[in-house]
């Protein structure tokens, strides 16, 4: 195989496994990205309890209790379904207020209408 040969398969070899790289980092991209679609604060006597909901329909939370120094710490509670999430969704997009919104959530992810006041539900 002469010289000129030898460095045209090896480019060709070279741009291919580029392209494959590329199309993986695009799709892993794709597939493991998410949008956060909902965030709130819920409010108790002794604390709070934030969530944020994303669009794959994962749902996180971060209570914090009587900690002046606290220090936010997502952990992951549930995912929501398909239907659950557009749900939420047409709601926020028809207009409801945020307090129809907070009321939806509350009951859609945690199944109560207030936390105790310590955060529990």
């Amino acid at each position: 195989m002469n010289k000129h040969r030898k460095t045209t398969v090896i480019s060709i070899i070279l741009i291919c496994i580029i392209a494959l790289l590329g199309g993986l980092g695009i799709w892993l991209h794709k597939t493991y990205s998410k949008n956060l679609i909902y965030e709130t604060t819920y409010s108790f006597a002794f604390g709070s309890r934030r969530v944020k909901i994303y669009d794959n329909g994962e749902v996180y939370d971060d209570t914090e209790v009587e900690e002046p120094n606290h220090k936010e710490n997502f952990t992951y509670l549930k995912t929501l379904t398909a239907e659950q999430t557009q749900a939420l969704q047409d709601k926020k997009a028809s207009g409801a207020s945020e307090e129809e919104l907070s009321d939806y959530v509350i009951q859609l992810v945690y199944g109560v209408k207030e936390f105790s006041n310590t955060g529990k539900y």
